[in-house]
């Protein structure tokens, strides 16, 4: 078994190679960056110098093709991807590496069809638009797309892209739509900020939060922890599944950074305007067909992710260039 996980230098890819690792597999890294510096962070310097780091655009099909046939790969972990604020800078570009970077994923697992034996990928929930067009309740999986972002587009067409790929040529695959995903190594999209803040508290720095309302936040090694089972799995289909974690208003979840770090109280704020995606997912295709998986209860994983930002400082490794020096 062999897998590749592309766009792994961001957060949840740095989370799978953790995990991958701690299960004594080594993966294979695609991605376009030239410093994985989230990754040292999450999976520290020494380990990474065991896993290869390949240097890669994700639209190149021909470049993808040849190292899932150098490095025998059998499986993909498709996490490369711009967010919502890259792809209205550049809705030309973000097309380019979010659709068309999947497309060639998918491309590249018809071509050693058997060889790579299932894709993972992620969606989104921004593939949903705001919560007052669906009624009460968390969203499901089978909600209408009502997408209210140019990324949000992006990820409907490679859910459609997923089902053509099964439709006709029977490549598995299995996507995840999480929200506002959070933990050391988020740093970068509209939904990071509360993990921003979480980083700021530790560093003794106001921020504030860009938004307020409710949003469904999961802790990322609940995300690993999908991703590797998912991974894993010999199911048939193109499936796509919510991830829940729990929902929460944002004025609660400063609350929590403040009982977990109570140096930070009075330099945490948010705004009051929402953001336009669902506040609460309901994921009961993901539990019922790959779980029951356990969820980190938001206090939880908000008292983990200070600890850890708090260890990474202690070492020297808490690297806070995304942080302002005016604090967000």
């Amino acid at each position: 078994m062999a897998t590749l996980v592309t766009g792994a230098f961001g957060c949840i890819g740095s989370w799978v190679v953790r995990r991958l690792l701690a299960t004594g597999e080594i993966p294979v890294v695609y991605d376009l960056g030239d410093n994985p510096w989230r990754m040292k962070m999450i999976v520290g310097p020494e380990r990474l110098r065991d896993v290869p780091l390949i240097k890669g655009d994700i639209a190149d099909r021909d470049h993808l093709a040849r190292v899932v046939g150098e490095h025998h790969i059998t499986r993909i972990i498709h996490l490369a991807a711009w967010q919502v604020p890259l792809c209205r800078q550049d809705p030309v570009g973000g097309a380019r590496v979010n659709v068309v970077g999947t497309a060639t994923v998918f491309e590249t697992a018809r071509a050693y069809k058997g060889q790579v034996t299932r894709v993972v990928y992620f969606s989104s929930a921004a593939v949903f638009g705001p919560p007052g067009l669906y009624g009460p309740g968390p969203v499901s999986d089978d909600s209408p797309p009502k997408p209210a972002t140019h990324y949000g587009v992006y990820k409907v067409a490679n859910e459609e892209t997923a089902r053509i790929y099964w439709e006709e040529h029977r490549i598995p695959s299995i996507g995840f739509r999480p929200l506002s995903v959070y933990g050391p190594g988020r740093d970068f999209g509209v939904t990071a900020d509360p993990t921003l803040a979480m980083k700021a508290a530790v560093l003794g720095r106001p921020f504030r939060i860009r938004w307020g309302g409710s949003s469904d936040l999961i802790y990322v090694d609940d995300v690993a922890t999908a991703c590797l089972a998912a991974a894993d799995a010999e199911l048939p289909g193109a499936r796509v599944y919510n991830l829940h974690g729990e929902s929460a208003a944002i004025a609660r979840v400063v609350s929590l950074i403040e009982e977990a770090w109570p140096a930070a109280r009075g330099l945490i704020s948010h705004a009051d305007t929402p953001i336009p995606f669902p506040a609460a997912l309901a994921d009961h295709g993901y539990q019922r067909d790959l779980g029951p998986k356990p969820r980190t209860a938001l206090s939880d994983g908000i008292r983990k992710t200070i600890e850890e930002f708090e260890h990474l400082k202690g070492d020297g490794r808490l690297d806070a260039r995304e942080l302002s020096p005016e604090g967000g």
